[in-house]
């Protein structure tokens, strides 16, 4: 990916994994705690629930919040609060966005929170974006382009540019005033959006994404998901061009709609029309060359924010795997040293990705933890079920294609090929070819692989043993040797040394 990383490392458990910390999100649709654990870099829900107080709806239509919603809001904050303190979770912070902030009477609806105990900050439309923007990076660390995080209330956009932030901005066209502006026909709704797209100059450099923050974005996603029937539900990092985004909108506003009992909420089902309806506007305006749906933003972005650079720099894919294999009983440093010894094996002029390959090979060991008849299903699940950050949906299809190999399971393979191209899907085959060999050659015992080594010497693969360790070239040897020679159109040789 063209980026330096720092990893985790063996520092001590306390360090790795830094407490719970809770973040609290007063927004116009929901009302919503989060608590996180897991290493600082790659955060873990261990706790999500949310109200649905739609406290947006009375500013949208009277200008103030609602005596209904906000009682809704604060007896579900009160629960919070009472949680937070039986859990003892000591770092919470408690955010409100464009409901309250718009509300004539939003400092009386944050007094009524401060009384709770809470201290809540009200977040203006910039630090809002910088936010969602912030979560993204977290997410996606080389992320170029737009940052579109669609809430109840309102539109934030912002450029992102790796590290870097620029334009950002808050319009008033959030999820609970969609209808009301599309009440006047396709061409008027257009023509306002696309004015105050106008006034801040959005738009994408080539190649550049529009990287979709929101509960009903990640929810417009699931007609597309559904389609690739490839084993991926979760949304986050879920990637379309731009035509197969203009295509998915279409297909809403003409009526096509997740089924009833998809496990989308009845009122995100009915925000889906107004959704796509700004985003064709949006793909045409700032014309991205590909949509990606972040599962990340606001709230991951408060607590990236305040993280030390250090730490920041950590690669979030493998401080996540790590944390993930290590409490399996899997060390990331014997992982590491089998990444080291099959990278005699990678496939001539492939542009391997040593994060993702360090990764799948992390998740091929700790998946002989599992039963052998459960194995390769469990993997596979890993690789295209599991919340992983720092990886699009076509790198989750090579993770299970490595994981899949090292099952024995190539065969299966090619259902991946919806996600990824066949010639990378093919590299990642050969990683799982190569640690299955090696797992099963070394026993995965250091002094093995310090005394063995795999390499590519013209028209052969060469698997070398020092004279103490010949034996261990047996049946079982010879066949994952020539499995994995025949991948890569070379002939398997033994030398013993």
């Amino acid at each position: 990916m063209g980026r330096e990383w720092t990893m985790p490392g063996r520092a001590r458990k306390a360090e790795r994994m830094d407490g719970e910390r809770a973040i609290i999100d007063i927004g116009s649709n929901t009302v919503r705690l989060v608590i996180y654990g897991g290493p600082p870099r790659a955060r873990e829900v261990l706790l999500n629930e949310k109200v649905s107080a739609r406290l947006g709806k009375g500013v949208a239509e009277t200008g103030h919040l609602s005596a209904k919603a906000s009682g809704s809001a604060l007896a579900a904050l009160a629960r919070y609060a009472a949680l937070l303190q039986v859990r003892g979770v000591q770092r919470v912070e408690t955010v409100a966005t464009a409901a309250v902030r718009d509300a004539e009477n939003g400092a009386d609806f944050l007094e009524a929170v401060a009384a709770l105990g809470l201290k809540p900050r009200l977040l203006s439309g910039e630090e809002e974006a910088t936010g969602s923007a912030m979560g993204v990076i977290a997410a996606f660390p080389d992320a170029r382009g737009v940052v579109a995080d669609l809430g109840g209330g309102s539109l934030e956009l912002i450029h992102v540019d790796g590290e870097a932030l620029a334009r950002g901005a808050s319009l008033p066209f959030g999820t609970l005033r969609l209808p009301a502006l599309r009440a006047d026909g396709p061409a008027r709704f257009s023509r306002r959006i696309r004015k105050a797209l106008d006034v801040a100059e959005w738009h994408c450099a080539p190649d550049e994404s529009l990287f979709l923050v929101g509960g009903t974005y990640r929810a417009l996603a699931r007609p597309a998901l559904e389609q690739h029937a490839c084993g991926i539900d979760d949304p986050h990092g879920f990637t379309l061009s731009h035509e197969a985004a203009a295509r998915l909108c279409r297909s809403v506003l003409r009526g096509k709609l997740p089924a009833a009992g998809s496990g989308i909420a009845a009122s995100r089902l009915a925000a889906l029309p107004d959704a796509a309806a700004l985003l064709s506007v949006l793909l045409r305006e700032i014309n991205p060359a590909r949509v990606v749906f972040s599962g990340w933003g606001l709230r991951e972005g408060l607590l990236h924010g305040r993280l030390d650079p250090a730490v920041r720099r950590q690669n979030p894919l493998l401080a996540g795997v790590s944390a993930f294999t290590e409490a399996l009983g899997s060390p990331p440093t014997v992982a590491a040293m089998v990444a080291g010894w099959t990278a005699g094996a990678n496939p001539p002029a492939s542009p391997v990705r040593e994060d993702l390959r360090l990764a799948a090979i992390m998740l091929a060991l700790a998946s002989h933890r599992i039963e052998p008849n459960l194995r390769a299903d469990h993997a596979r699940d890993w690789a295209l079920r599991k919340r992983w950050i720092g990886i699009l949906a076509q790198d989750r299809a090579l993770l299970a294609a490595c994981l899949l190999a090292n099952a024995g399971k190539a065969s299966q393979v090619p259902a991946l090929e919806a996600l990824a191209p066949a010639a990378d899907l093919a590299d990642a085959v050969v990683w799982g070819l190569a640690v299955r060999l090696c797992r099963r050659l070394s026993g995965l015992a250091p002094q093995v692989l310090a005394n063995s080594a795999i390499s590519v010497e013209g028209p052969q693969l060469v698997l070398s043993l020092s004279g103490p360790y010949a034996a261990l070239y047996a049946d079982g040897a010879e066949k994952d040797l020539a499995n994995l020679a025949a991948r890569l159109n070379l002939q398997p040789s033994f030398r013993a040394t």
